[in-house]
């Protein structure tokens, strides 16, 4: 028996909305947010009744997109985290490339809130770095430089934290984002001299705070190259109205 691959096998669905020419959605999910459940006991310590709470209209959903980056590149600065249209808020965001795979965008978060307030002055987003990701199959540097070694795999990662205020029985009433963060990640093989990295100047300006920046550290196996790994972390500035 034949099927329809356009709607059983391989249709994906792009959630969030940022889906270009240079870009293939890889995998999707929407999944109801569960429930908390709370019992009521009897004397004999017995389950006499329960009730859910959280999300009984079924209308919050958690949601996940993995996007393919196939050719041309792609400016983080053009995305968010946060709000990004009434009612759906990506609450992380993820780039990752290797030397063996073209460049893959993670974006996960909620559908089905309502329009989240906006401190005065302010957006629910938070504004990415001007970051270039070229759609090609390459370890690729993401907001640094490499002075020694040779690059493996790097990652960027964006949150932004969702608060959530509950009614009298427990459904959900109101919701607020903050606190954006990034994190950023590479991986090394040492060639002759210890690996070396250094942030650029998209992530040492003022209004993304870079905070820790670790030297890449060593993993010495057996008859094998030697590598190494570091990490940075910066705070993410909110967009202004």
């Amino acid at each position: 028996m034949s099927v329809d691959k356009a709607t059983s096998f391989g249709a994906l669905t792009d959630h969030f909305g940022i889906l270009t020419a240079a870009m293939k959605l890889v995998a999707s999910s929407k999944v109801p947010r569960a429930q908390n459940r709370a019992d009521a006991q009897d004397e004999n310590e017995d389950i006499a009744a329960s009730a859910y709470s959280g999300n009984s209209a079924g209308e919050i959903y958690e949601i996940s997109c993995t996007y393919a980056l196939k050719s041309g590149s792609l400016d983080l600065s053009t995305l968010f985290v946060g709000e990004l249209i009434a009612g759906t808020v990506a609450e992380s965001l993820a780039v990752a490339t290797a030397n063996g795979a073209w460049p893959q965008i993670t974006v996960s978060g909620f559908i089905g809130l309502e329009t989240i307030t906006a401190p005065t002055g302010k957006t629910n987003k938070f504004t990415l770095p001007a970051i270039t990701v070229n759609g090609v199959k390459q370890a690729q540097t993401m907001g640094f430089t490499v002075t020694t070694g040779k690059l493996t795999g790097s990652s960027i990662t964006f949150n932004c934290s969702m608060a959530e205020q509950l009614d009298g029985v427990g459904e959900p009433a109101a919701h607020g984002v903050s606190g954006g963060t990034g994190e950023l990640t590479a991986e090394f093989v040492r060639i002759e001299t210890a690996p070396a990295w250094a942030l650029a100047a998209v992530l040492t300006a003022a209004e993304f705070l870079a905070e820790v920046t670790q030297v890449p550290g060593a993993d010495e196996g057996q008859a094998a190259w030697h590598t190494a790994s570091g990490a940075a972390s910066f705070i993410l500035p909110r967009l202004a109205s």
